[in-house]
């Protein structure tokens, strides 16, 4: 039994190390081939590092690395040695990628445009696949990790929002072209887009409501044929002022169109409603002492 185990957890070191290392790539190939060499500054510490290698001569990848020493450094005191460790190991990949990338000197294309689509795209990617396996590319993740420790009341999006207007003013300054700090912009849109539906993704539910006369056949058919946690609420109707109960359901939003064939079936009549909820906590979904990142 400890055997399997520890089996076990090894497999499962392994294939997070894999994953990690895929998604080092994918990063990596959306800068090296499709933003750097067209002057996108993607924000964050990567995006001062594109403006950088235009003045110091040095590449991108090892530029990377030798800013991000005194934020690991950061990290290691802040956050541990497992999250350090593994942040380290994903700078030190998506360099090596950058580097071995730049020395084949291929860029897919010339096309702001298509350059900020792509390029956002796979970094946004890589990001997000990161994230999911509690690391990062390290940067300006870990000082925004800092800062939110301290200020909570101040979200995220917000840091950096600020951090990356900075360094598109400072592209736009440099390269004296303001369209290529725009580009730049939807690059960063797009990553941020993409990187919210690879971490979030599965997460993505609804919250729906049903005001039905045939409430316990719902209720019990719901739990029954489709393995649904319900709750019934307690309400009052406003018209008649008569007591009555509202089903009250949390599900993943692939199961929506199966609980409106149910709902249809049994009373047409019935009233629904259905909104987004962006984040749940609980069974069958993220834990409450899941890492936010």
């Amino acid at each position: 039994m400890e055997n399997k185990e520890k089996a076990k957890k090894i497999a499962k070191f392994i294939c997070r190390y894999i994953v990690i290392t895929f998604a080092a790539c994918i990063y990596a190939v959306g800068i090296s081939m499709f933003l750097d060499p067209n002057n996108l500054a993607p924000g964050g510490l990567t995006g001062a590092a594109v403006i950088l290698t235009r003045i110091i001569p040095i590449t991108l990848g090892t530029l990377i690395v030798i800013m991000n020493i005194p934020i690991m450094i950061l990290g290691a005191w802040k956050f541990g040695a497992r999250f350090t460790l593994s942040t380290l190991y994903t700078l030190v990949v998506s360099s090596a990628f950058m580097e071995i990338f730049e020395r084949m000197g291929y860029v897919v294309t010339h096309d702001k445009i298509l350059a900020a689509l792509v390029g956002g795209t796979l970094m946004g990617a890589g990001m997000g696949l990161c994230l999911r396996m509690e690391t990062t590319t390290g940067g300006i993740d870990i000082i925004i990790k800092v800062l939110r420790q301290k200020y909570r009341q101040v979200k995220s999006g917000e840091m950096y929002l600020i951090i990356d207007g900075l360094i598109l003013a400072a592209a736009a300054l440099y390269f004296k072209d303001i369209e290529v700090s725009m580009y730049a912009g939807v690059a960063i849109v797009i990553s941020t887009y993409i990187l919210d539906k690879v971490l979030y993704g599965s997460d993505e539910a609804k919250l729906v409501y049903i005001v039905s006369n045939k409430r316990k056949i719902i209720a019990t058919r719901m739990m029954v044929e489709l393995n649904m946690g319900v709750t019934l609420v307690e309400g009052k109707g406003a018209y008649n002022m008569e007591n009555t109960e509202v089903i009250m359901c949390v599900m993943h939003k692939q199961n929506l169109t199966k609980v409106r064939n149910l709902v249809s079936e049994v009373d047409p009549e019935a009233f629904m409603i259905v909104s987004s909820a962006t984040e749940v906590f609980g069974e069958g979904f993220k834990g409450h002492t899941d890492v936010e990142m």
